[in-house]
């Protein structure tokens, strides 16, 4: 019988002793893995999401509310810009690209965003592909048409054809029939890009204001136009312009007129975006925002909760060699007589110490392949739940520097079997032999 196997036995010999001991290498080295690859994956699913968008412009307030609620899909919306504020934006000689926002209604929890077909060109790079892609349908081209996420279609069960009846405001509510005068139709889906945007409902700007009308117009007005016609007298328009995005109020109008909840400036050059951004934010009327700042300040947030998750995640590591220690020593302690017997039929010292240092490596082993197995499956587990409860999507993913907690665990795994090896290395045979 070879050193391996017998070392095997013995550990088969105490069943409870080697799995309470591989248990508790599970965990630690499970809580480790899973609390790096949470984090890279959170930190990955928001670069991901923010990667088409370029400078926010919106009303003053929160900036980090501006850009969650317009890129992630979270939070309540800031109040509006005027229409001839986003205008003088999409006209100004140094934008390239500009895409309006309105926020502010939802079907079964999933945002309604009004925006122009233009968002769905938006690229992070200029050289790269349209970030958006569909997967079934078309784009809209009319009032009340919409295009819908991927997790949309999945947890909703809309397909192309379908109708829906969108609820006023950001949550869910028990009346989901607000807008019943004008239900929406969905002729299109988007491909999953593992991102808020999957979650988004995306409707022309025109049909949004005109259901919006529907709540905001008084009472002079719907008696001069009778009931819901002073919302479509309110309607936006889509008129020829730049990226065809151009909005332009009819002839009729409500008394207070809305504008956009927020919209995404890409200006043709670095030294244009600066201006513009300085020239904007010393205004009174709006301010700017860059999504890579407001993530780098999330960042910054999220690091002093992973350092304390990380020292948890250690003291349970350290826990898990001290356990190894006591089980390895107790199990010597608990063998001095078979140690004996061993070394009176001709096993030598150094044939001992290796028996209990193997003892030690396959117990570190097991543990160290049940912790990357448990880490993976805690990080899938806990990234389905962050997703279902935030709009942000967790990208769990492997990488080579995640190897070296289980390295410095097999490491301290084996340094804890030594104390235990050479216990059992300096035994003295002759004393036990007679023990009963």
């Amino acid at each position: 019988m070879s050193l391996l196997q017998m070392a095997w036995r013995n550990l088969i010999n105490r069943r409870v002793q080697t799995l309470i001991t591989a248990i508790v290498i599970i965990i630690g080295v499970s809580m480790a893995l899973s609390i790096m690859m949470l984090s890279d994956g959170i930190k990955q699913g928001i670069v991901k999401a923010s990667e088409p968008y370029g400078m926010i412009v919106g009303s003053k307030g929160s900036a980090n509310q501006l850009v969650f609620n317009t890129i992630f899909l979270m939070d309540n919306p800031l109040a509006n810009i005027s229409l001839d504020y986003y205008r003088s934006l999409e006209a100004d000689p140094r934008v390239n690209q500009a895409v309006p926002f309105a926020l502010g209604d939802n079907y079964k929890g999933f945002r309604i965003v009004g925006t122009s077909a233009e968002f769905f060109t938006l690229r992070g790079k200029p050289a790269d592909p349209p970030y958006f892609h569909l997967a079934a349908g078309r784009i809209f081209d009319k009032a009340f048409e919409a295009v819908i996420g991927s997790k949309v279609a999945a947890e909703t069960g809309l397909t192309i054809g379908d109708t829906f009846v969108s609820g006023h405001g950001v949550a869910m509510s028990n009346e989901q029939d607000e807008h019943k005068e004008n239900p929406y139709k969905v002729v299109g889906i988007l491909n999953g890009v593992s991102a808020p945007s999957d979650k988004g409902i995306y409707v022309t700007m025109d049909s949004y204001w005109v259901s919006h009308g529907q709540h905001g117009h008084d009472e002079d007005t719907e008696a001069s136009h009778g009931p819901g016609e002073a919302a479509k007298a309110a309607a936006l328009t889509t008129a020829p312009g730049k990226g065809q995005a151009a909005l332009s109020w009819t002839t009729n109008q409500l008394e207070a007129p809305q504008g956009v909840t927020a919209a995404l400036i890409k200006p043709k050059s670095y030294m244009d975006l600066m201006k513009m951004y300085q020239e904007i934010n010393q205004g009174a009327r709006a301010q700017a925002v860059f999504p890579g700042q407001i993530i780098a300040k999330i960042f910054d947030m999220m690091g002093s909760g992973e350092q304390v998750l990380k020292y948890i995640s250690y003291v349970v590591l350290g826990m898990s060699g001290l356990t190894i220690v006591l089980a390895l020593y107790g199990s010597t302690i608990e063998r001095r007589r078979t140690v004996s017997i061993l070394r009176a039929i001709g096993a030598s010292r150094r044939s001992v110490l290796a028996i209990v240092l193997l003892e030690c490596v396959l117990i570190v082993a097991l543990g160290c392949v049940g912790g990357i197995a448990g880490g993976y499956l805690l990080t899938v587990a806990l990234s389905r739940y962050i997703g279902s409860q935030i709009s942000i999507t967790v990208i769990p993913m492997y990488n080579w520097e995640l190897l070296s907690i289980v390295g410095i665990v097999g490491c301290i795994g084996i340094l804890a079997g030594i104390m235990p090896a050479m216990s059992a290395y300096r035994m003295e045979a002759a004393r036990y032999l007679n023990s009963q």
